[in-house]
């Protein structure tokens, strides 16, 4: 029995997220009440806040449910400006073939007021971007160690030009819904991007020297 009661928790949960993202998303989440998200998934507002201690708590299960939209992985002995442009691309294809990510992100970059309960999130939201500009660093810093990039490129504000391009193009692209500015040309502008990284005429990085054998 106790089995089941867990399971119809995390059941009415998951309901309340999906509702929520619903309605934050046709109201804007300053103007939505947890009520409203009480009554849009068919439960009490006692059933809300079990689940949730307040609105910032919501909002926050909503993008966890989503999930990151864009995941470099683990560094590999692959091209790693390939390795960027491949993840550039699958962050567009999900906002594309996914409705809960395009959702969720109009919600955070468009229907959100990141003051007052929600100040904290933005904090959060930027500590994320910090830790992806780090990851960004390496990649580049991974490049220049495979004799991909130009000579002199700077991996720190390489990564931080990516970081700026990546933000700008999800938020333009949820807005450019008629497709008339930004959407059919995305995956052109970033294949760009990433080729505008690459040194001209690649070059093998540097072999590690041998010891020499004693005769």
């Amino acid at each position: 029995m106790a089995r089941k009661t867990k399971a119809e928790a995390a059941l009415t949960r998951h309901r309340i997220v999906e509702s929520a993202r619903q309605v934050f998303s046709r109201a804007g989440v300053t103007n939505t009440s947890l009520e409203e998200v009480a009554q849009e998934a068919g439960v009490t507002r006692g059933a809300v806040y079990w689940h949730f201690r307040d609105k910032a708590d919501l909002f926050r299960a909503v993008r966890a449910d989503t999930g990151t939209l864009l995941r470099l992985g683990p560094p590999g002995s692959g091209d790693a400006l390939r390795r960027l442009e491949t993840t550039l691309l699958e962050a567009v294809r999900r906002l594309r073939g996914e409705a809960a990510a395009r959702q969720t992100y109009e919600v955070m970059l468009w229907k959100c007021e990141y003051v007052d309960e929600l100040a904290p999130v933005r904090t959060e939201l930027m500590k994320a971007g910090e830790a992806f500009a780090t990851e960004l660093r390496e990649l580049y810093a991974q490049a220049a160690a495979q004799g991909l990039t130009e000579r002199g490129l700077d991996p720190r504000l390489a990564a931080l030009e990516t970081l700026c391009l990546y933000a700008g193009m999800v938020k333009l692209w949820l807005a450019d819904t008629g497709g008339e500015l930004l959407r059919p040309q995305v995956e052109a502008m970033i294949r760009h991007h990433v080729a505008s990284r690459r040194r001209r005429d690649p070059v093998a990085p540097p072999a590690t020297a041998r010891p020499r054998r004693k005769p």
